[in-house]
């Protein structure tokens, strides 16, 4: 008995720490209290990339679901809408080739998206704000279609994650 008497304390103590600091959903901007489903509609891209509303309008509801503090519903009966707008990117250097300062070797792309939540009963604007993300790719003079690319998409799950964090903090 004095060796199991241990092992239970262990297993309990790891079974009550286990869950510590953790959380799935369940706490909300103060503004969206009572709020259970959401929906997301087409975010209009104001950019000259294509796709990049699509890429925002994904990646928003993809960050909805992972966090899990509301249900994803259809824009007809949810109590909530997300609307919004990718209003620009922004391409800088990050990193410049050392024999020719012409050259960028990195390139850094900022997503900048505005974002509307409105109550669908009475149209009613919850929370209005902006948020932005961005990505980097390299210049290497091989597929920088495709860096470019892989960047612009996660810039906007960074945007798109941004906008759950402030949705979803109290």
């Amino acid at each position: 008995m004095k060796r199991l008497l241990p092992l239970i304390l262990c297993f309990f103590t790891l079974l009550i720490l286990s869950s510590c600091g953790y959380h799935l959903g369940g706490t909300v901007n103060a503004k969206l209290k009572g709020v259970k489903t959401i929906a997301v509609t087409m975010f209009d891209n104001n950019s000259e990339y294509p796709d990049l509303g699509f890429q925002v309008t994904t990646a928003m509801g993809n960050a909805l679901q992972t966090d899990g503090t509301f249900t994803m519903a259809p824009p007809s009966s949810a109590d909530v809408i997300v609307s919004g707008s990718v209003s620009g990117v922004d391409v800088r250097r990050s990193l410049i080739d050392g024999r020719d300062t012409h050259l960028a070797r990195e390139l850094t792309m900022k997503v900048y998206v505005s974002y509307t939540i409105t109550r669908r009963k009475d149209g009613k604007v919850l929370v209005k704000g902006r948020a932005n993300g961005d990505g980097s790719y390299f210049n290497t003079g091989g597929n920088t279609q495709a860096g470019r690319a892989a960047a612009l998409s996660y810039a906007s799950r960074r945007a798109a994650g941004m906008v759950v964090d402030l949705l979803t903090r109290p």
